[in-house]
Parts: structure tokens; sequence; C-alpha cells
């Protein structure tokens, strides 16, 4: 009959063979591509695929089948149903981890709380505002531009009144470029690029003030470069504030001088002049004016990725193209609000929040690597409690293990990273492993048994005489 062949078959050991080799198949193809992409690239193409999930899905199916076919079991038969009912559980639980269990991070600086784990899910948000104070939640919903990637035939579209907000381009390893350009909008306001220069110091930079705020300066240290609407009155320090001529394509200016106490210049200056500031010998360069004067970010793809990549998206709204990056904010704006479009990491509320209330850093003996590092961290319900690499936290359901940490430009400690591990399906996991040793204990047992048992003697039959 058709179906004993069938089951004869998923029963079999080439069934057996065959999920083996799909196993060692899939497996190194994630480690190729793990290594030349990076690990979240091999599990949405690999460890998660459609293919892994067949081939456990046949492994349970073998598994199943085999037992079936051993019906009625012996007492000889416990150790391989226990251990084939092991690896189902085992499987079952992974399916459990994978589909409700949380696997992220936790970021602190010292002094601070956070109730939020950041996953590797990935959301997008559009928010809506009239005052710039309140906002309305428009639309929020989970998305994989990696694997559903949008297009300009297929975009991932959000309505935002009587507009659309249209994604259509997704760079998952993006290469940022950004440069100031001339625009003519209401929003927009003046932008220099300048450049200082001495002896000791050439540096040049980009100011741009937006046309609501009355002043944007850049602090470099000894200098400050103020950008003006006419209204900045001078406290203190060396400070040149320029100011944009009403009528001319070109800046009024004004030095200032901490040692003489106010002004010692003022003027009129256009693109390519330079000034003397009378401060350390340096020089003021104005390389270039904008009088409307905006940021525009764009991004390119690479193929691998490297240091300088980063997820980011491109969106159509009214007609303009813009960039938001993984974890940015982007305002666009309309003739009477602002839209808000978030491209983020999920975030998952804990309930409660934990504050890190100290960290420390143990380093190697004469050396500035760090060798251990430590973080005491207050929750609500159970006070202050240390976290350190060999001691996580268990608290609600949850297990904060000790990751790693960032530095300031000092080369101080100034943030703690959390790592957040949820997993309902640990029970399921630590049942089947545990059932699968058993199993294999008594398989070993009862071989050893049955190995020890003398054989029956055939019993001799009489041959009568004839």
């Amino acid at each position: 009959m058709l179906l004993t062949k069938i089951f004869d078959f998923l029963a079999s050991i080439k069934l057996a063979v065959i999920v083996i080799l799909g196993l060692a198949v899939v497996s190194a193809v994630g480690t190729v591509v793990e290594a030349r992409y990076d690990a979240e690239v091999a599990q949405k193409l690999v460890y998660h695929s459609p293919w892994m999930l067949a081939v456990l899905g046949l492994l349970c199916v073998n598994l199943i089948a085999v037992m079936v076919d051993r019906w009625p079991w012996k007492r000889h038969h416990s150790g391989f149903v226990l251990a084939h009912i092991g690896i189902i559980i085992m499987l079952v639980g992974s399916v459990f981890t994978a589909k409700y269990g949380v696997d992220g991070s936790m970021a602190f600086d010292i002094g601070g709380s956070n109730r939020y784990v950041t996953v590797p899910e990935q959301e997008f948000s559009v928010y809506s505002s009239f005052t710039g104070d309140r906002v309305a939640e428009i639309s929020r919903k989970r998305v994989d531009f990696f694997l559903d990637r949008p297009s300009e035939e297929s975009p991932y579209s959000v309505n935002v009144g009587a507009d659309s907000l249209d994604v259509v381009k997704y760079h998952h390893y993006g290469l940022r470029k950004e440069e100031v350009v001339e625009v003519d909008v209401a929003r927009a306001g003046p932008g220099i690029r300048f450049q200082l220069q001495n002896a000791n110091v050439n540096l040049s930079e980009w100011l741009i003030k937006p046309s609501k705020k009355q002043q944007e300066s850049v602090n470099l240290g000894p200098a400050r470069v103020v950008l003006s609407d006419g209204t900045y009155k001078y406290n203190s320090g060396n400070e040149i504030v320029l100011t944009p001529h009403p009528e001319k394509r070109g800046l009024n200016y004004e030095i200032y001088t901490k040692s003489k106490g106010g002004r010692t210049a003022k003027g009129y200056v256009e693109a390519g002049s330079s000034l003397q500031t009378g401060w350390m010998g340096l020089t003021f360069r104005l390389l270039r004016y904008l009088p409307k004067a905006d940021r525009k970010i764009s991004y390119t793809e690479s193929e691998y990725p490297n240091k300088l990549t980063h997820p980011a998206a491109l969106l159509k709204f009214r007609g303009e193209d813009h960039w938001v990056a993984l974890n940015s904010v982007l305002r666009l704006y309309d003739s009477d609000k602002m839209y808000i479009v978030t491209f983020g990491n999920r975030r998952i509320d804990l309930n409660f929040a934990m504050k890190l209330t100290d960290f420390r850093v143990g380093k190697y003996q004469g050396t500035q690597r760090a060798a251990t590092y430590e973080s005491d961290v207050y929750v609500p319900e159970l006070g202050t409690v240390n976290i350190s690499m060999n001691e996580p936290l268990k608290h609600a359901g949850y297990t904060f293990y000790q990751a790693s940490f960032e530095s300031d430009d000092m080369g101080r400690p100034s943030r703690s990273i959390l790592s957040v591990n949820y997993d309902p399906g640990r029970g399921l996991k630590y049942l089947g492993s545990a059932l699968m040793v058993l199993g294999t204990i008594l398989l070993f047992y009862f071989k050893k048994t049955l190995r020890g048992r003398p054989k029956a003697k055939p019993t001799p039959q009489k041959v009568k005489a004839s």
C-alpha cells in the first residue's frame, strides 16, 4: 500500500541521513553567510529560514515515525523512547524561545535610569504635532525592510492627512554622506562654512542657524563663532559674531577679545574673504555663505558591512526625498503641522525601572585593559544589587547579564550595557536535555544487560528409530 510505503520511508534510516545532511548543509551555509556579512543576516537568511524549519520539521517527523514503528514498546525500548522524546521537547522549547523570547540590551548612564529593553526587531513610527510640544501617534508597526524590501513599485506607505509618506528604498549597509545645500523653505536659516587657521591650528566647520533661533554657535575652546539674527549680546571670551546683511549676499561681523573686554573690530565680509581676529594669530576665512541652508543627508549602499555602514531607509513626502537612519528621528514640515518619523529597534517595557548607582572596572595589573567590570543597580523590589560578569541578576522572569561598557573621551567609564534575556522555552529545553541524557544512559544499560544474558540453547529433538 502507498501509505505503508510512505510510513516506512518516514521511519527509515534513509530519511535520518537526509535530515543529517540537510542540517550540515544549512549550518555550513549559515557559517559562510555570517563570516561574509554578520550574525543578523545569517539569522534572517539561514537559521530562521523556511529551509531550516523544514529540516527540523522532518527531524521531528522522523523521530515520531521511528517510535511509532517500534510500538508496542518493550522494557528495553525505554532509553530509545526517552532520548527521542527529549530531542522533540528540546525542539519545541527552541520554537517557544524563538517566537516569544526576548534577547536584547539595556544601556545606563551612571546615575541614570532605564525601563526599556532594546531588541533587534525594528519599528517604523509616525507622529504628528501642531505645537511642537504635544504629539499624536499616527502609525507604529513592526517592519523588516531587509526581508520585505520596499521599492518605488511596492513602497511601505503611511497615510498622513491628505498625503502619503512612502518608504521606497532600504540600505542594510548604508554609507552616510552629508552635504550642506541652499534651499528655499521658510524654516531654513543662514549657513556659513568657515576656517580658523594659525601656525598650529587649521580647522573648518559648517554653522547653520534655523530661522526660528536667534543664534547658533560653535565653541572651539579659546574662540567662539556665533551666527546671529542681530540680537546677540556679548558676555565674555574671544568671539566673532556674524549677522546676515539685509541687502547684500554677505555678513556683518563683530570681533570681541577677552583680554580687552569687548569689541575690537567690526565690518562686512563676503565668501572668500579673510579677517585677522587678533587672538593667537588666528585668521578667520569665510569659505561659503548661504542665506538659506540645510543639511542634506543621503546614503549609498555597501555590499558588505564595515564600521561606517548603518541601516537607512529613503522616504518620499510631498515630492521630496528624505533619508532616515536606524535609531534616528526625522522631522517633516507641512504648512500647519510637523510630522516626526522614527525608525529604530523595538523597545520592550519591563514595567519597572532600574537605576545604575555605580559602575566599576578592574584592570589587568600594569595595563589599562579591562579585566572585570560590574554594575550596582537599584531595583524597586530588591534594592541595590550587584551585576558582574559572572553574577547575573534574575528578576521578573528576565536575566540581566553584564555585557560591556562605554568610555568618555578621557577613557573613564560613562555607560554600562546589560544583556537582557527572557526565555519561555528554557524549561522545555532543560527537560528535553534531561530526558536525552537519561535515555542515553538507559540505552547503554539495556545494551549491556542484553549482551550479558546467556543465549538459550536449542532444544534437542528426539529421533525416532525406524
